[in-house]
């Protein structure tokens, strides 16, 4: 099933969870969140949210400033 994550489109097997995606890409949990069709995971929930066909992902990195 093809799913997007910014835009990008990403063939993911089903019963793939937002953990086990996140970590094929490298994808660490520090710093970032994920919103899955506009809907922000908390990450207490990654592993238990499973992916499914034409979902849009968001990554957002957290940036320090000043």
């Amino acid at each position: 099933m093809i799913i997007k994550l910014n835009d990008t489109p990403y063939e993911v097997e089903e019963g793939t969870s937002l953990l086990a995606f996140l970590g094929k890409l490298e994808i660490k949990k520090e710093g970032v969140a994920v919103a899955v069709n506009y809907q922000v995971i908390p990450k207490t929930q990654w592993e238990s949210t499973i992916l499914a066909g034409g979902q849009d992902l968001m990554l957002i990195h957290a940036v320090s400033g000043g």
